[in-house]
C-alpha cells in the first residue's frame, strides 16, 4: 500500500521515494532544457524556423519561465503544493505533445511557452521540499539536488544524440510524455499540499509589477537571442534593448522594493552574502550554457567527431561529476573554506581553457575528454556547489523559497546570457579568421576547377569555426584569471 504524501510525519527520516522525487523534478527540467539545446539546428529544420524565429521560441520560453518561477509560491498558497506540481507535470506534457506534433514555428512557440509554464515550477519545488525534513534528515534529501542535475546532465547529451541520429528530432519531446506520467506518481504520493514552512504573510501580485517585469524579461531575453544576427547589421538595435530591458528591470524592483505586500519580499534575504552568491551562480551558468552551444561545434564541425561521439563523452564526463559533488558536500561541512574553494573552481576552468584551446584538428576522443571532466566534473561542482552552500545561508526557512525563486529565474536569463555571449564570440571570430583564411587563396592559380574551390571553401569554413572556438576557450582562460584576482579579497 502506497504511503501517506506526508514526509513531515518523520522528519528525521527520509523515505527513499521523498528523495527520488526531488531529485526527478529538477532531473526532468534539466534533461528538457539540455536535449532541446543539443537538437536545435534539428528541431529548427524541422519546423523550417529561420535563426530569428527560433530565437524568439527561446524568449517566449524564458520568458514564462521565469515569470512562473518568481510566481511560485504565490501559486502554491492558492492551490497546494502537490496539486500545483501535477498541474505543472500536465502543463509540461502537454507542451511536449505540441511540441512533437509542430510543423510549424507558431505551433513550437505555443508548445515551448505550455511547458514552461509547467517547467518553471520543478526546481523550486524540488528544493523547497528538502525544508519538510529537520536535522541529518535533511542531508540525503538536500544531495538528492545534485543527484538529479548530475545524472540528467549526463544522459541528456546521450539520449538526444540517439533518439535524434535513430529517431528524429520530435523523439525528443515524445520521451518527456512517459516521463513526466511517472514523475506525476511521484509527486502524488510523496509531496504533501502544504508548504514545509509556513509564510509570514500571503503573497501578492502587483498588476503593474507584471507588467514590467514581463516586458522587462521579454525585452532582455529576445535581444540577447537577436544579438548575434543584429550585431554587425545594426549594433544599435541589441544595445537599445538591452538599455530598455535594464531600465524596466529597476522599474520592476524598485517598485517591488516600496510596495507593503510585495509578490517577493527581497528585504527579508537580499544581502551581500546572497548577492556575491548570485554573482557565483551567474559565473557558472555563463560558463556552462556557452559551452554546451561552443563544444558541439568543436567537436564536430572543428575536431570532426561524430554526433553519438559527442553525447556519449559528454555524458560519461557530466556522471563523473556526481562523486566529486558528494566529496565536496562532505568537505565543505568540515572545513567551510568557502574562498579556497571557489579558487579551486577558477583553476579548474583555466585549466578546461588550457586543455580545449591547445587541441588540434588531430586531437582524439581520449582528449577533448580530458578536457570536459576537468569542467563537468571538477569545475561544475566546486563552483555550482560552493555557491549552494553559501548562498542561502543565514536566509530563513520562511523566506527560503522567495531566495530560491531569484535564483532560479537568474538562472534562466544567465543560461540566454551565456548562449549569446558564445555566439558573438564565435560569429565575430569566426568571421575574422574566414576573412584571412580567404584572402591567403586569393592568389591561387587559374587552373583550380569549381569542384577544388567548393572543397577549399569547405575546409576555410572548418578552420575558422576550429580557431574562433580556441578563441573562445582563451576568453574562458581570461575570465578564469580576472575571477582569481577578484577572490584575492575575502569572498563572503
Amino acid at each position: 500500500m502506497l504511503f501517506s504524501p506526508s514526509p513531515a510525519s518523520d522528519p528525521s527520516r527520509v523515505p527513499p521515494r521523498h528523495a527520488l522525487t526531488i531529485a526527478a523534478l529538477v532531473g526532468l527540467e534539466y534533461l528538457q532544457t539540455i536535449m532541446v539545446s543539443f537538437g536545435a539546428s534539428y528541431i529548427s529544420g524541422g519546423i523550417d524556423a529561420a535563426p530569428e524565429e527560433f530565437s524568439l521560441a527561446a524568449a517566449a520560453y524564458a520568458t514564462v519561465a521565469v515569470l512562473t518561477i518568481l510566481a511560485h509560491r504565490w501559486l502554491v498558497q492558492r492551490i497546494g503544493y502537490r496539486r500545483l506540481l501535477r498541474l505543472s507535470l500536465l502543463a509540461f506534457a502537454l507542451g511536449a505533445l505540441v511540441c512533437a506534433n509542430a510543423d510549424s514555428v507558431g505551433g513550437f512557440i505555443a508548445g515551448r511557452m505550455l511547458a514552461a509554464c509547467g517547467g518553471g515550477a520543478f526546481f523550486t519545488a524540488a528544493r523547497v521540499q528538502v525544508l519538510h525534513h529537520d536535522g541529518p534528515a535533511r542531508i540525503p534529501a538536500l544531495l538528492a539536488v545534485p543527484t538529479g542535475i548530475m545524472l540528467a546532465s549526463a544522459a541528456a547529451p546521450w539520449l538526444a544524440s540517439w533518439l535524434v541520429q535513430d529517431w528524429n528530432w520530435r523523439a525528443l519531446f515524445w520521451l518527456i510524455l512517459p516521463l513526466s506520467a511517472l514523475v506525476d506518481r511521484l509527486v502524488a504520493v510523496t509531496v504533501p499540499q502544504r508548504e514545509p514552512v509556513p509564510p509570514p504573510g500571503p503573497d501578492r501580485i502587483h498588476p503593474a509589477g507584471i507588467v514590467l517585469l514581463t516586458l522587462g524579461i521579454f525585452s532582455l531575453q529576445f535581444m540577447l537571442e537577436r544579438s548575434r544576427y543584429d550585431l554587425f547589421g545594426h549594433p544599435a538595435i541589441p544595445l537599445i534593448g538591452m538599455l530598455l530591458a535594464l531600465a524596466l528591470f529597476i522599474g520592476y524592483l524598485w517598485y517591488e522594493w516600496h510596495t507593503p505586500r510585495p509578490l517577493i519580499r527581497y528585504r527579508r534575504f537580499a544581502g551581500p552574502r546572497f548577492w556575491f552568491g548570485m554573482a557565483v551562480y551567474a559565473i557558472g551558468y555563463l560558463v556552462v550554457s556557452g559551452c554546451n552551444y561552443v563544444l558541439p561545434l568543436y567537436m564536430v564541425q572543428g575536431l570532426g567527431f561524430t554526433l553519438d561521439n559527442i553525447g556519449g563523452i559528454m555524458g560519461w564526463s557530466s556522471l563523473l561529476g556526481l562523486p566529486v559533488a558528494y566529496l565536496h558536500f562532505q568537505f565543505l561541512r568540515r572545513w567551510p573554506n568557502l574562498r579556497g574553494c571557489l579558487r579551486a573552481g577558477m583553476l579548474m576552468l583555466a585549466l578546461f581553457a588550457w586543455l580545449a584551446a591547445r587541441l588540434s584538428p588531430q586531437a582524439t576522443l581520449w582528449h577533448i575528454a580530458l578536457a570536459l571532466v576537468v569542467l563537468n566534473a571538477l569545475f561544475m561542482p566546486l563552483m555550482l556547489g560552493t555557491a549552494a552552500a553559501s548562498t542561502f545561508r543565514g536566509v530563513p526557512d520562511s523566506a527560503f523559497s522567495h531566495a530560491y525563486q531569484v535564483k532560479n529565474a537568474m538562472r534562466e536569463i544567465a543560461n540566454a546570457l551565456g548562449i549569446s555571449i558564445a555566439t558573438i564570440v564565435m560569429q565575430m571570430r569566426g568571421a575574422l579568421h574566414y576573412s584571412r583564411l580567404a584572402e591567403s587563396t586569393a592568389s591561387l592559380p587559374s587552373w583550380y576547377g569549381m569542384p577544388d574551390l567548393s572543397s577549399l571553401a569547405g575546409e576555410i569554413n572548418h578552420q575558422a569555426t576550429f580557431m574562433a572556438c580556441q578563441d573562445y576557450f582563451v576568453c574562458l582562460g581570461v575570465l578564469a584569471a580576472i575571477g582569481l584576482l577578484a577572490l584575492q579579497k575575502r569572498a563572503g
